[in-house]
């Protein structure tokens, strides 16, 4: 499969996708019961352990932030990024914004993309019947867009009180085997998504950087 393709094609799907909607853990402390002693070390000792605590490890990688700040995560810092110049200035001059982020030794993409809502309309973090438009819209362009498509599976995540909508298929690209999960939310007055597209030899690693994005485990 030529990778130029697979980019091109994978890219045309996301926008018209864009375009149509546009149209930790806590640290804690670990304590040890002190033992009697006169000495001074052992006192000191006691002390120090009462206050020590676990760190949690901080993320790594590209931090990647859409919806003001309420869907982050990050991306593998082997990903390329680069700026979409399919979205052309109207489409700019409506609010829509994009990034690309290559990893060329797999092919994976992963295709970005924030749109205000039409109308101007607002909605909450977990709007279900804007979540399900999105769904639905992604799935009739997908199936427009692949040969040999097939869905794989829909998912309902929430994420820090922020709604997420995850949806898998397969199907082929120029005679390529690929797997694409489309990851999509919506808060205030845009919509965020983020399409991650793998060849289908590539499973694990498709599922792992999938999670990486909805917080899964």
């Amino acid at each position: 499969m030529r990778l130029l393709t697979l980019k091109s094609a994978l890219i045309c799907t996301a926008l018209s996708l864009g375009l149509s909607v546009a149209g930790a853990q806590a640290a804690t402390d670990t304590k040890h019961p002190a033992k009697s002693s006169k000495t001074t070390h052992s006192t000191k000792s006691s002390k120090a352990s009462k206050t020590s605590k676990t760190v949690p490890a901080k993320p790594t990688g590209q931090k990647v932030s859409m919806l003001g700040g309420k869907f982050v995560f990050y991306l593998p810092k082997d990903y390329v990024k680069g700026p979409m110049e399919e979205i052309d200035d109207k489409a700019k001059a409506a609010g829509v914004t994009g990034s690309l982020y290559m990893n060329k030794p797999a092919k994976r993409v992963v295709i970005i993309t924030e749109t205000p809502l039409p109308d101007r309309k607002t909605v909450p973090s977990n709007d279900t019947e804007t979540l399900d438009d999105i769904i639905a819209e992604t799935l009739v362009q997908q199936q427009s867009s692949y040969k040999d498509f097939s869905k794989l599976g829909e998912k309902k995540v929430v994420r820090n009180g922020l709604g997420l909508r995850q949806l898998d298929i397969s199907g082929s690209v120029d005679g390529g085997k690929v797997l694409s999960t489309t990851v999509a939310a919506a808060s205030g007055n845009r919509t965020a998504m983020v399409n991650v597209i793998s060849l289908a030899k590539d499973a694990k690693a498709h599922g792992t950087l999938v999670k990486g994005v909805t917080g899964g485990k």
